[in-house]
């Protein structure tokens, strides 16, 4: 009972001012890559993996909760959360102009139930977010001899909340299933302005989207035994899919015309129409010992298959996501010195993002580091920090250099156990 009071009081205390250190950094504004599909997609595997460059699909773990691979919940044996906020901060040129934006999310909520942890059923739920759409660019122009602005501008994103099991069925198999709900809103402002006059004329087009989806994965374990490693040692492989997912969108546009003496303003409705998100499918690989983590996966998703309202996007490809890292826990032991119960991470990444504009493809890679931070008890705070490029300046497009800080405060502690008669 003592680490779940001091559960009760560490966790609104601890994380509001999380989230205040990183406000102090955050602006406004982002990428102009997220005008394009439904935004950049959001790669969030796990706590520990954000400083592994994005790397634990075949991880096991009592003390992290996996997000994308169900089946990485079965070896946890105490009830879990996390909390997550994200900084993200980029650096944007386009060879002529250039600019630096900044801004704080909410990067996800999760929770863990064992329910029979001898038999690695474990019940999840969770939001966390899907896709996030952050741009605001602003591109002269001219016509007939009258020059104007178009101010591009947008936000929202796709939400995913979802409900989750694992399962030991046989020794050394760990599956999982997840079922995802989708929800979001993603809005799209065009405004054209001319010269130093009061008159535009623009249209917000909002889509608001819902639907379903669901995730399966595997685990196996029992290559050690294979290779006859130590007790101490594992050897893990694992594989998630994801099935297509249709929603259902609504959209609405906004239209407003401005000048001198007149606002006019008019709103256009449409129903019905369905967005087809992709499938996506994933490997890794992970090997564990006494003090070293290493793990290095693959994920790719088919988003030549993308469509809305039948229509299929040309500045979409397929995605690939490359990823290895590796974390470094100097001591297990509680009564160790502080800074040897610290878990240190460094990782790196490839993505072959799902952006292709003007037939050039935009990849992105980077370096990615972390740290776990002991609160008290089972209480602490996984940070990750990343940094990596993105794009290029060819064709008049956007070259980013992009700084991510993440912050993620979990724990764990006893629910459901009978106390002992005495």
């Amino acid at each position: 009972m003592k680490s779940k009071s001091i559960n009760n009081i560490i966790t609104p205390i601890i994380f509001p001012l999380m989230l205040a250190a990183v406000e102090v950094f955050a602006g406004n504004g982002g990428s102009g890559y997220s005008r394009y599909g439904i935004g950049d997609i959001s790669y969030f595997v796990s706590n520990r993996a954000i400083g592994m460059g994005g790397a634990g699909l075949s991880v096991l773990s009592n003390n992290s909760i996996a997000r994308i691979n169900p089946a990485g919940l079965s070896q946890i044996n105490r009830t879990s959360y996390s909390i997550s906020a994200l900084y993200e901060g980029i650096s944007t040129k386009d060879g002529i102009k250039s600019g630096y934006f900044g801004e704080t999310f909410f990067d996800g909520f999760m929770i863990a139930i064992p329910i029979s942890p001898k038999n690695g059923i474990v019940l999840s739920a969770g939001i966390t977010p899907y896709s996030r759409i952050n741009y605001n660019v602003i591109t002269p122009d001219s016509f007939d001899n009258i020059n104007y602005n178009t101010h591009f501008q947008g936000d929202g994103g796709l939400t995913q909340g979802n409900l989750a099991i694992s399962a030991l069925p046989i020794n050394d198999i760990h599956v999982g299933a997840k079922f995802n709900y989708y929800m979001g809103t993603l809005n799209h402002t065009t405004q054209q302005s001319f010269g130093s006059s009061s008159e535009f004329s623009g249209v917000k087009r909002s889509l608001e989207l819902r639907g379903v989806g669901f995730t399966i994965g595997s685990v196996y374990s029992g290559l050690k035994n294979a290779l006859h490693l130590s007790d101490a040692n594992s050897l893990n492989i694992g594989i998630v899919f994801s099935t297509t997912s249709y929603l259902t969108a609504i959209e609405e546009k906004f239209y407003t015309y401005k000048t001198a003496t007149l606002t006019t303003r008019d709103t256009a409705a449409s129903n019905n129409f369905k967005m087809r998100i992709p499938y996506s499918l994933g490997f890794g690989t992970s090997y564990l010992s006494e003090r070293f983590l290493l793990a290095t996966d693959i994920y790719y998703q088919n988003w030549k298959r993308y469509t809305f309202n039948g229509v299929s996007a040309s500045e979409l490809r397929d995605s690939y996501c490359f990823s290895i890292g590796g974390e470094l826990l100097p001591k297990r032991d509680q009564s160790a010195p502080y800074l040897q119960r610290m878990p240190y991470r460094l990782g790196f990444f490839y993505n072959s993002s799902y952006y292709r504009i003007n037939d050039k493809p935009i990849n992105e890679f980077g370096i990615t580091g972390g740290f776990g931070i002991p609160i008290f008890g089972d209480v602490r705070i996984d940070l990750g920090i990343e940094y990596s490029f993105r794009g290029t300046t060819d064709l008049q497009m956007q070259k980013d250099n992009i700084f991510r800080l993440s912050f993620s405060l979990s724990g764990s502690e006893l629910w459901f156990v009978r106390p002992e008669q005495e």
